[in-house]
């Protein structure tokens, strides 16, 4: 489980931190999924590092998780894929990456969007 000292590292290492706006309750088709996601605390780990965020003067952007590991970080084309495939391969500009990565680099250009709007 994430602890209040994760989440002040992240703090006070970052001055824009951005987190998709996850809904655990609505994740997951089975009731087994939304139970692990909800043990993870993730919810509670946002809610910490905007509290300490806050106190230090950073900001916290939440983004819209749709389609972060299906995008493209590289061309923005979708690609299609399985929950099971943990590797971006875009057909259309040829990127290939981990699909975690993929889906963090999304999220920080859609906040940093948010930024210049």
């Amino acid at each position: 489980m994430p602890t209040r000292r994760e989440a002040w590292e992240i703090v006070n290492t970052y001055q824009l931190i951005v987190f998709e706006d996850l809904a655990p309750l609505e994740m997951g088709r089975s009731r087994g999924m939304r139970k692990s996601i909800l043990d993870v605390a993730w919810s509670q780990f946002i809610s910490m590092t905007v509290a300490k965020a806050e106190e230090a003067g950073r900001r916290v952007i939440l983004v819209n998780p749709r389609n972060t590991s299906k995008r493209c970080s590289s061309c923005g084309n979708l690609v299609q894929k399985s929950l099971s495939e943990r590797i971006h391969t875009c057909p259309h500009c040829g990127l290939v990456l981990g699909r975690d990565h993929n889906a963090a680099l999304n999220i920080l250009h859609w906040g940093l969007q948010t930024l210049r709007l």
